[in-house]
């Protein structure tokens, strides 16, 4: 984020936000130092404030990845997104490769990188299936990804649990074995992203009906 709006989240934001929190599980397993992939479910729009929240300590690196496909996203949250320093995607024309680029670009650097594996806002009963760039992400940067689960209660609240880092260093070794295989490279990303959104699962107490 930049400094205008890490002060603003810190004096305005977050002394509105804290009222809506009904409950934080999980603090401790949140990374000190060091890069970071959070990964969550995404219920709204909001949750980047809620997730903001409890990252404070590490505003300045927070890097989410967000998209920007239409005028309506543009005129709502074109400014923020700049303010935010927000990795774009625009859906309608995916450009995985740049993306991916960008985001392990900012984990080298030491940013967190925040991503919601669903894609998009779901308040259903169960996830989304989830999208492997987080798998890819992390299997190719070799940095924890923290499993977040959020829920809604009551008018806005929120209740959030935060889970231990999940590590893939043998999915890390395993790629250099397999890249030039698609097939095999793609099992890979799919089987990864399935326990990722197993863990979220849990944390947030949706079905996950996807996982292999």
């Amino acid at each position: 984020m930049k400094p205008p709006l890490v002060y603003f989240c810190k004096l305005v934001v977050f002394p509105v936000v804290n009222i809506f929190i009904k409950k934080i599980e999980g603090r401790e397993n949140i990374p000190q130092k060091n890069s970071f992939v959070v990964a969550s479910n995404h219920i709204n729009g909001r949750d980047h404030l809620f997730i903001a929240r409890f990252l404070k300590n590490r505003l300045e690196d927070l890097r989410f990845i967000g998209a920007l496909d239409s005028l309506k996203i543009l005129l709502f949250s074109g400014l923020l997104y700049y303010l935010s320093n927000t990795l774009i995607v625009n859906r309608k024309r995916p450009d995985r490769k740049n993306i991916l680029k960008k985001a392990i670009k900012c984990l080298k650097e030491g940013r967190v990188i925040i991503i919601y594996p669903e894609g998009d806002t779901n308040s259903g009963p169960s996830l989304l299936k989830g999208k492997t760039g987080v798998a890819e992400l992390a299997i190719r940067t070799k940095v924890p990804v923290v499993p977040v689960g959020m829920r809604v209660k009551g008018f806005f609240g929120r209740e959030i649990r935060i889970g231990k880092p999940l590590y893939f260093l043998k999915e890390a070794k395993l790629l250099e074995e397999i890249e030039n295989n698609k097939k095999e490279y793609n099992l890979l990303l799919r089987k990864t992203t399935d326990r990722i959104m197993k863990e979220i699962s849990k944390l947030c107490n949706k079905p996950y009906p996807y996982e292999n």
